[in-house]
């Protein structure tokens, strides 16, 4: 059977959740990331799918999380740095704001606004070490991972790691999808410079629908069905990104349907959505959400029983 993994965008939060569903998998099922025919990683996605593919355990990155990674990660990312030139003055991208104005198809919403705001300063070089110390510095032998970033001037996603995307490292690929405009400085590959592919679409599932595979299993942490009590602002908003989330991730896995492809959706529970909060970039909350979509996700698989088709012979 070939299984297909799709890892959704969430910050450093949605990050943790990630990590811990995929502890659930491994621990109910015996599937791993680096088991998947096909790896499609998002922004957060795209550096757990990454690290993952290339062999590193869900449990090493629970270990690196809270800060007691072994030598297989350590600490490559070290601190970020801010970079104030060129300055993060007025629009980040126009180009890519008036780009979406013209789409007709395939036209985001996000990618509009944040073509408006300001390039970020921080710089993703931690991201990028990171990376390529676990990986290396080229592709990986593990051909399964694709990585999903935007172009900062067409809004257009690329696939880095498919055969029609420009050429790139493996850490500079992880590093643009991980890129959040007006936070992170979009990173140069080639001739364009790319940003986070979260703001097309937190998963990008309908990316996978041409691929030959018997089952996708899809991780998106910033999309629930789940709800709680918003009682400030940020809680708001967080419930409004998540309901939108949840909304594209629909529509997506129709297109999968419609390829006759079998989907397996996991997504926050109402104990996930209290253990992550409203800010995703939340970095303290690290090892109570891992520990709780470890438990809920676990949940969730035995209701679906999936082991035999999720085993590693099955995958493989």
């Amino acid at each position: 059977m070939r299984v297909g993994l799709v890892l959704g965008g969430g910050g450093v939060v949605g990050a943790s959740w990630m990590v811990g569903a995929l502890q659930a998998l491994e621990e109910e099922v015996g599937f791993r990331a680096e088991h998947a025919s096909r790896v499609l990683g998002t922004s957060a996605g795209a550096l757990v799918g990454a690290l993952g593919a290339a062999g590193v355990s869900p449990q090493e990155m629970s270990r690196y999380a809270s800060g007691t990674a072994s030598s297989i990660v350590g600490d490559a990312a070290g601190p970020y740095r801010v970079s104030l030139w060129p300055p993060p003055l007025g629009f980040g991208s126009a180009r890519m704001a008036a780009a979406m104005l013209r789409q007709q198809r395939d036209r985001s919403l996000g990618a509009l606004v944040m073509g408006l705001l300001p390039r970020g300063a921080i710089n993703t070089e931690p991201i990028h070490r990171l990376v390529e110390r676990v990986v290396g510095a080229t592709w990986p032998v593990n051909p399964s991972l694709r990585v999903v970033a935007c172009d900062y001037r067409s809004g257009q996603r690329v696939t880095f790691g498919s055969a029609w995307a420009p050429d790139s490292s493996v850490g500079a690929a992880v590093a643009a999808s991980c890129a959040i405009p007006a936070f992170f400085r979009p990173v140069r590959i080639g001739e364009h410079s790319y940003i986070d592919g979260g703001i097309h679409s937190h998963s990008n599932l309908d990316l996978i629908a041409s691929e030959e595979l018997d089952l996708v299993i899809c991780l998106s942490p910033m999309s629930s069905r789940a709800t709680t009590t918003a009682a400030t602002v940020l809680e708001r908003i967080a419930a409004a990104r998540r309901r939108r989330a949840a909304a594209a991730l629909t529509a997506e896995s129709r297109v999968l349907e419609e390829c006759g492809l079998e989907l397996v959706v996991l997504e926050p529970e109402i104990e996930d959505l209290e253990a992550m909060g409203a800010n995703p970039m939340a970095r303290d909350r690290s090892e109570r959400v891992i520990e709780t979509a470890r438990q809920t996700a676990a949940r969730a698989l035995r209701r679906l029983s999936l082991p035999a088709a999720l085993s590693p012979v099955a995958a493989g």
